[in-house]
Formats: structure tokens, C-alpha cells, sequence
């Protein structure tokens, strides 16, 4: 197989090329089918660069969302510890504090 991008001759076997490493053969995320082209899959249509970009905004909305779970445990941890230092003022400027955000 010839490389698209440097025109090494390779392996038939080889996915990437033996002198730049660029990908010779595309496996579609979707339906495993590997092909020599990037861009669309041949068998079942899917954009690549669509379904990577859908795939990291997914991972990215997971992450915001399991951080923002971690810093509202550790801020009601927080006031719990404050609680006998303060009286219970804090955690109740807390609560209200975090109903009017909502």
C-alpha cells in the first residue's frame, strides 16, 4: 500500500505509514469499516469529523457536570465543618445562597 501523503510503499497490513506514521486505513466509529479515504464512511455514511466532534462535546458536558457535582460535595462538607465554629450562620447563607442561583 502506498502512503497518500509521502508515497512510501508499506505493508498491506499496516495501518499507519512506515515513514510519517499518517493513517492509511480509516475504521468508521460507528460500524467498524475500514477503508483507505478518511472523511465518510463507504458503508454506512457517517462523517468522521462530525462524530469525533459530537463524541467530545459529549465528554466534555460529562466532565463540567461530574465537577460540578465534586464542588458543591465539598463546599456542603465544608459548611458542615464550619458548623460549630459558626453557628450555623455559613451553612444558612449557603442554603440561600444556592436556592437563588437556581
Amino acid at each position: 500500500m502506498t502512503c497518500p501523503k509521502c508515497q512510501t510503499a508499506n505493508p498491506a497490513t499496516a495501518r499507519f505509514c512506515v515513514r510519517c506514521h499518517a493513517p492509511l486505513r480509516f475504521t468508521c466509529p460507528s460500524c467498524g469499516h475500514a477503508q483507505e479515504t478518511g472523511g465518510k464512511c463507504g458503508k454506512c455514511g457517517v462523517d468522521f469529523a462530525k462524530y469525533a466532534a459530537v463524541l467530545e462535546f459529549q465528554m466534555a458536558k460529562e466532565t463540567r457536570e461530574r465537577r460540578e457535582g465534586a464542588q458543591t460535595r465539598h463546599d456542603l462538607i465544608k459548611q458542615a465543618l464550619l458548623l460549630p465554629v459558626t453557628g450555623g450562620w455559613s451553612l444558612l447563607r449557603y442554603v440561600k445562597t444556592a436556592l437563588s442561583r437556581e
